[in-house]
């Protein structure tokens, strides 16, 4: 099967956020978590909840009737797009943007905030890629949790998208390693029946 290019949601939840050169999560945290997620894409606000252990992420977005859930892995070079409901499960590749924030020397460190009672470390982030400019700042947590981001990314055909993702009511801890599995009787979705049903502009991703 051939994964995906999602969009708009897998791109607003990665372009600015990853802290780790290959890693396919949206942040780096050191610690287990949970939390509320508010994620304002070019003003678009989008309302979920995201789970996090070391490595592994679930991001369970209220976004259509089919409330997709987000599994993503920093072992994979694929994530998954899980849909209850349906019970089938759809590959996507997150976008190559995602790694103009993903090296540590990129971002220096230029203030203190604490963001929903948690201390915080606010980096300035700026680079070129060849996909295009981000400019933006980062607040992490001193256990690498992502509490706050804002930021824009413009692509080098000159698109413009703005991002503004913070994390409230943080509660960390270990996490259920089956909240990062797909259950085993979910059937993979192929990509012509997945693009009508998210009503999204979903393009294959190159054949693998």
């Amino acid at each position: 099967m051939r994964a995906l290019r999602l969009s708009p949601i897998a791109f607003s939840l990665s372009v600015l956020l990853s802290t780790h050169a290959q890693a396919e999560t949206i942040g780096d945290a050191r610690v287990g978590f949970t939390a509320e997620r508010v994620l304002i894409l070019d003003g678009r606000s989008f309302v979920g909840r995201m789970w996090h252990m070391p490595g592994e992420q679930r991001h369970e977005q209220d976004f259509l009737a089919l409330k997709p859930v987000f599994i993503l892995r920093a072992d994979r070079t694929v994530s998954e797009l899980v849909l209850p409901q349906l019970h089938t499960v759809v590959e996507f590749v997150l976008p190559s943007a995602v790694a103009v924030l993903s090296h540590p020397d990129l971002r220096r460190p230029i203030g203190q905030m604490s963001i929903d009672g948690i201390a915080t470390t606010q980096y300035l982030v700026e680079n070129d890629s060849p996909e295009g400019r981000a400019t933006g700042s980062l607040w992490l947590s001193r256990d690498g949790i992502p509490m706050k981001c804002v930021g824009k990314f413009e692509t080098r055909n000159g698109k413009l998208s703005t991002i503004d993702w913070q994390l409230h009511h943080v509660k960390i801890g270990r996490q259920d390693a089956v909240l990062f599995e797909v259950p085993r009787h979910y059937t993979k979705l192929p990509l012509e029946a997945a693009a009508p049903l998210l009503s999204m502009g979903i393009a294959p991703a190159p054949a693998r």
